[in-house]
């Protein structure tokens, strides 16, 4: 049975589709964990400017520029796969045709966006909506509102830098500008703390890096393509159509789940105040860095299980899956329920002299350890289930999860707080999302039995 992987993994160092995809895993890992560097340091250097209640909206702000973060309605997936597919038929014309008439429609909805948001965000009051108590943070909302929205927005049809490296083999590039971003964002946010700027000044000098380097790696893409004229540009609504119905299903479950997962912040901020997401976020991020480890062994699996599947080796995906789980829990929930006994005193050291409104309760710690176990466990599931493309009855169970969980996140966090929220998003999950998941799996091997050939390895053809 080790055969497949053995030839798989000889195929990926010698093949050139391999060696790209090798680059990029190795780049993706060492820019993910970048990454998390950079925002680990972030927060004692936010927070000794800015305050708990200041760096909770700072964080309530992302979490809604997640909820329009899908606002492509799946074009960008459309791109990528589409750009893939005209280029492996040499059809640079169409590949052409396709990116700039995605970016024109990015670039429109960016600007509905920018004549929307942007207004509302100097108007609303900040103080009903966040729970906001500090006079200071108070006045520097409207401001720092419309600096989440400029950059966000900015970033909307410039985010195709990314789906062009994907669709080009190039991802490795993609993942380098962010390792860029990420390092410079740093130093940006560590020279505006020592100005004692203002919450608008501090998320501008973290996200315009981000914008800078999108930007630049769109030019260093399009200039070879000579993509970057728009002569003989024409608006064709068939390819945005086409566009729009690929990442369809893959949308909708991206929307819901950045939809539920960026919530918990937004309710808490809007039950507890602002204050009361520091403790929430901080350690959810150390959490975060178990989830690099995850995805470091389970992204390579998406396309092998595709491969898989188009082979009829469904002995090797059974494998895989089991496989799969057994490293999940040795190397990310172990290690992860180990970071949770000694969470207050990793937080303690990181954040320095922090406050008790800043530390997160034994409870919320347990709770974040077990909601993070159950989600990395349903993405050994969920993997499989992408790879091999049963994605539609995923979809209506992300829909049943989006429903029961809003409920009972508010109505929990007004009996335990954040623990509450975190319940709340556990209770909706495991019936729907992570039972679901389980249950398609299982539904989807019982339909692929192992093959003759596999059953019986001599009947195998060399």
């Amino acid at each position: 049975m080790t055969q497949p992987f053995t030839a798989a993994v000889r195929r990926l160092f010698v093949s050139a589709r391999g060696r790209s995809f090798g680059l990029f895993f190795l780049t993706s890992l060492g820019s993910r964990g970048l990454g998390i560097a950079c925002q680990l340091l972030q927060v004692p250097i936010a927070l000794s400017v800015l305050g708990a209640e200041a760096f909770g909206l700072w964080m309530t702000l992302n979490s809604f520029t997640y909820l329009i973060n899908f606002a492509d309605f799946g074009v960008g997936i459309g791109v990528q796969n589409k750009i893939a597919e005209a280029f492996s038929v040499e059809d640079r014309g169409e590949a052409r045709a396709l990116f700039h008439n995605a970016f024109a429609f990015l670039l429109a909805i960016a600007a509905c966006l920018t004549g929307v948001l942007i207004p509302l965000s100097l108007v609303v009051n900040p103080t009903g909506i966040f729970g906001l108590s500090d006079s200071t943070v108070i006045d520097q909302a409207p401001l720092a509102m419309a600096a989440v929205v400029a950059t966000f927005c900015l970033n909307f049809p410039l985010g195709l830098a990314q789906r062009l490296a994907y669709g080009l083999q190039k991802g490795w590039m993609h993942n380098v500008s962010q390792a860029l971003s990420n390092v410079v964002g740093l130093a940006a946010l560590f020279a505006a703390a020592r100005m004692h700027s203002s919450l608008s000044v501090i998320i501008l000098a973290t996200t315009i890096p981000m914008v800078i380097s999108n930007a630049a790696l769109l030019v260093i893409l399009l200039r070879p393509l000579r993509w970057l004229s728009l002569r003989g540009f024409t608006l064709r609504l068939d390819l945005i159509k086409d566009l729009l119905g690929l990442g369809a299903l893959f949308s909708i479950q991206q929307v819901l789940s950045t939809v539920v997962y960026s919530l918990p912040a937004i309710i808490i901020s809007a039950s507890l105040g602002a204050a009361a997401v520091t403790p929430f976020n901080l350690c959810q991020r150390l959490f975060n860095l178990f989830a690099v480890v995850q995805n470091a062994f389970m992204l390579p699996l998406w396309p092998a299980y595709s491969e898989a599947k188009a082979r009829g080796e469904f002995a090797w995906i059974r494998q895989a899956l089991l496989r799969s789980i057994s490293a999940t829990c040795i190397l990310t929930i172990l290690p992860m329920t180990l970071g949770a006994a000694f969470a207050p005193w990793i937080l303690r050291h990181w954040v320095g002299d922090a406050s008790a409104e800043t530390m997160p309760s034994t409870l919320l710690i347990w709770l974040l350890c077990a909601w993070n176990a159950i989600l990395f466990l349903q993405q050994t599931f969920g993997f499989l289930l992408a790879g091999v493309s049963e994605v539609r009855r995923l979809t209506v169970y992300s829909i049943a999860n989006a429903v029961f969980a809003v409920p009972l996140m508010i109505w929990l966090a007004g009996w335990m707080g954040q623990s509450g929220v975190v319940l709340g998003l556990m209770l909706a999950f495991l019936p729907c999302n992570m039972l679901g998941s389980v249950f398609e799996s299982i539904r989807y091997l019982r339909r692929h039995p192992p093959t003759d050939a596999e059953a019986n390895p001599a009947l195998a053809t060399v």
